[in-house]
C-alpha cells in the first residue's frame, strides 16, 4: 500500500514504531472529529482556516481530557501540518492550553505486590514478562522491538540490549530469577514446536500452534496480560490515573530497589535505567564498560529478587562472597605482618651484629 505523501512526510519525523502508532492514532482522532477519511483533505484549506480549526479542536478536547494530556493530543496534529509546510501560530495555540495539574501515578509496586502478581498467573509468558520488567527496569516500549539475539547469557544472569542500533541503545540485565523464568518460557515455546531463531521475538503473541510464524507482543497486549494479575494489588484512582501505573510501576520498583542501597553508584544506576541526561556530561565522559555496569548490577540482585527462595539464595551467595573477601583480607594482613616481622628480625640481627662489632672494636 502506497502512503499519501503528506502522511509519509509525517512519518519521516518520527522515531520508534511505538511513536508511529501513538502519533498516527492521535492524528486519526483529529480526522474523525473533522469527519474526513483522506489525509490530503486536511491540507486543502488555507492556513487561517486550519488555525481556526485547530483552535476549535483544542476547545473541544479541553473539557474531555486531563490538562496534562492535551499537549500529547495536539503534538501529532501540529507535526503533521509542520511537515507539510503549513505555517501555523502554535505559540497562540499553546497559550490556550489548560494549566497542568499535579500528576498522580508516581507510586511503585512493592516486592509483595509483584509476588502476588506472579502467584495470580500460571502462564509462563506472563511470569517471564513481570520478572523481566521488574529486574531489568526496561520501559515496556522495548518489548515490541526485542529479539532473542538481543538477550545473551552473562554468568547466571542475562544481558539485554535495549533499543538496539538506535541512539537510545543501552544495556540492561536480568536477575537469575528472571533469567530462569525467561528460559522456562522459551522452553515452553520449543515444546510447542516453535523453532527459535536469533530474529525470533523475545516475547511473542498468543498462538494456537507454535510452528506458526511468531509475531511480537505489542504494548497493549503486555498491558492486558499484566492487568489480569493485579486483582490483589490495592490501587487508588485519582481522576483518570491510578497511584501506581500498571506497567511503569515495575520500572519504578526497579529504580527504588536499585538506588535505595546505601553504597550504590548513582552514575551506573542511571546507565541501567537508560537515562542519558540525568547526570550532566556523563554521556561524553562517563563511558562506563558493560562489565563495570554489570558489577554494580550484581550488588543489587538480592534487592531485585522477588521470591523468598531467590532472596535467600542471593543473600547466601552474597554472605559467602563477603566471608571469602574477609578471609582474603585477613590472610593478606597476616602475610603482611609475617613479612614485616621477618624484615624486623633481619634488621634486629643486623643491629646486633653491628653492636657486637663495635664492642669488639672498643
Amino acid at each position: 500500500m502506497v502512503l499519501p505523501r503528506c502522511l509519509n512526510l509525517f512519518y519521516q519525523a518520527l522515531g520508534s514504531k511505538i511513536t508511529h502508532e501513538n502519533y498516527k492514532w492521535q492524528l486519526d482522532r483529529f480526522m474523525a472529529w473533522n469527519k474526513i477519511t483522506d489525509y490530503d483533505d486536511l491540507l486543502k484549506a488555507d492556513e487561517k482556516s486550519i488555525q481556526r480549526n485547530l483552535e476549535d479542536y483544542l476547545i473541544h478536547i479541553k473539557d474531555r481530557n486531563s490538562p496534562n494530556y492535551i499537549p500529547s493530543i495536539m503534538a501529532p496534529v501540529e507535526l503533521f501540518y509542520l511537515m507539510n509546510e503549513k505555517n501555523l501560530n502554535t505559540k497562540r495555540l499553546h497559550k490556550m492550553f489548560p494549566t497542568k495539574t499535579k500528576r498522580s501515578g508516581y507510586g511503585s509496586y512493592t516486592r509483595e505486590h509483584i509476588q502476588s502478581m506472579i502467584d495470580n498467573t500460571n502462564k509462563r509468558r506472563t511470569k517471564a514478562l513481570i520478572l523481566f520488567l521488574a529486574s531489568s527496569g526496561c520501559r515496556v516500549g522495548v518489548i515490541p522491538e526485542l529479539k532473542l539475539r538481543h538477550i545473551t547469557d552473562i554468568e547466571n544472569c542475562k544481558q539485554v540490549l535495549c533499543y538496539a542500533e538506535s541512539k537510545e541503545e543501552y544495556t540492561a540485565f536480568m536477575t537469575p530469577e528472571a533469567s530462569k523464568a525467561f528460559d522456562d518460557y522459551l522452553e515452553e515455546r520449543q515444546q510447542d514446536k516453535e523453532k527459535l531463531k536469533p530474529e525470533s521475538p523475545a516475547f511473542r503473541k498468543t498462538y494456537v500452534l507454535g510452528s506458526f510464524p511468531a509475531d511480537t507482543m505489542e504494548t497493549g497486549t503486555v498491558r492486558n496480560a499484566i492487568s489480569i494479575t493485579l486483582k490483589d494489588v490495592s490501587k487508588i484512582k485519582t481522576g483518570t490515573r491510578f497511584n501506581i501505573p500498571i506497567l511503569h510501576g515495575l520500572r519504578k520498583y526497579f529504580n527504588v530497589a536499585l538506588k535505595s542501597r546505601h553504597n550504590c553508584n548513582l552514575s551506573l544506576c542511571e546507565k541501567m535505567m537508560g537515562h542519558s541526561v540525568s547526570i550532566p556530561l556523563d554521556n561524553h565522559y562517563g563511558t562506563f564498560s558493560n562489565e563495570a555496569i554489570f558489577e554494580e548490577y550484581k550488588k543489587a540482585i538480592p534487592e531485585l529478587s522477588i521470591s523468598k527462595e531467590w532472596q535467600l539464595k542471593e543473600e547466601l551467595k552474597r554472605n559467602k562472597e563477603e566471608t571469602r573477601t574477609s578471609k582474603d583480607m585477613v590472610s593478606d594482613e597476616l602475610r603482611s605482618i609475617k613479612e614485616d616481622n621477618a624484615e624486623m628480625k633481619e634488621r634486629f640481627t643486623a643491629l646486633e651484629d653491628m653492636l657486637k662489632r663495635l664492642s669488639e672494636k672498643d
